[in-house]
Parts: structure tokens; C-alpha cells; sequence
């Protein structure tokens, strides 16, 4: 593949590419921080994360797959409609493998540390890793958007971790209300 069929290929995935590294990076993080913090057992940790990963990742897949047809179809009845033929060449099928290739990809960031570090440590390093590779991701799509870099990996950063801060807090209030320290 050359590099222009090849940045053509990833213009016409940019959504679903970004789309899906940033949702699993920061559902999988706000999901396995809350599970940690509230569990503290590793064990549990990646046995939810890898249940969270097979059933997002396909269900992602699925959603990508399904939404992409529904709007092809729904633009060749307007197209149709108007008399005139439609212009989009999306391929569900291939909108859904990028989909869940993506989403599988951007989950495994969270919680490889869990399988590496103990689980106070990987929590450590899980959250700075996943904010790193958001910023990347942000910066790595300025390229395509032609939007400035840095601010482009800032904004996903921030609005990413904010999102994933949820999982935080509802182990800390489910912590405290039992009475658990951990």
C-alpha cells in the first residue's frame, strides 16, 4: 500500500480509529481504576479488564457495523429520493473490524500495568500511561484534521480523563460508605 492509498485508508477510518482508541483507553481506565481501588485484588482487576475488553470490543464492532449500514442506507433512499446516486464508498464491514481492532488496541494500555506491577503500583501507572497515549492519539489525528498538535492532544487528554476521573470517585464514595480503607 502506498502512503497516499494508505493516509486515504486512515482519513476515511479517522472516526472510527479515534473513536474507538479513545472510548476503550478511557472506559477501560475509569473502569479498571474503580475496580482496583474498590477490589485491590489483581486477579479481579484483569479478569474484568479482559471481560470489559471481549465485550466492549465486539459490541463496538457491532454498533460500528450496524450504524455505518443504517447510514448508507438511509443516504441512498435520500439519494434516491433526489433523483441523484450516492457518494460515499464506507464499508460497514470494514468500518467495524477498524472498530474493534481500535477499541481491542487502546484497552490493552490500561491494563497491561496489572499484569506487570502490583496492583498499587500498576494504578500508577495505568493512569499517567493512558493520559500519554490519549495525548498522542490527539496529537497523531492533528495531522489529518490539521488542527495544531499540542492542542489537539491536550483537549483529548483533558476531556478523556475527565470522563475516566467518574470511575475514581464512585470507588472512593462506595469505599467510604462501606467502610472499607483501602
Amino acid at each position: 500500500m502506498s502512503n497516499l492509498s494508505l493516509e486515504r485508508w486512515i482519513s476515511e477510518s479517522i472516526r472510527e480509529i479515534v473513536f474507538g482508541l479513545e472510548d476503550s483507553l478511557v472506559s477501560t481506565l475509569g473502569a479498571l481504576t474503580g475496580i482496583a481501588i474498590g477490589a485491590n485484588n489483581t486477579f479481579i482487576v484483569i479478569l474484568s479488564g479482559l471481560v470489559i475488553l471481549a465485550a466492549e470490543c465486539t459490541s463496538m464492532a457491532a454498533g460500528s457495523y450496524l450504524s455505518s449500514k443504517s447510514a448508507l442506507e438511509t443516504e441512498a433512499v435520500i439519494h434516491r429520493h433526489d433523483g441523484i446516486s450516492p457518494h460515499t464508498q464506507e464499508s460497514p464491514v470494514r468500518a467495524a473490524m477498524v472498530m474493534g481492532l481500535c477499541y481491542l488496541v487502546g484497552g490493552v494500555v490500561p491494563l497491561l500495568p496489572y499484569f506487570l506491577f502490583p496492583i498499587s503500583f500498576a494504578l500508577i501507572v495505568s493512569i499517567p500511561l493512558t493520559a500519554v497515549v490519549l495525548f498522542l492519539v490527539g496529537v497523531w489525528s492533528s495531522h489529518f484534521t490539521k488542527r495544531p498538535a499540542f492542542r489537539s492532544g491536550v483537549e483529548m487528554a483533558i476531556i478523556s480523563l475527565s470522563a475516566a476521573l467518574i470511575g475514581y470517585v464512585i470507588a472512593r464514595a462506595v469505599n467510604w460508605y462501606f467502610g472499607i480503607n483501602v
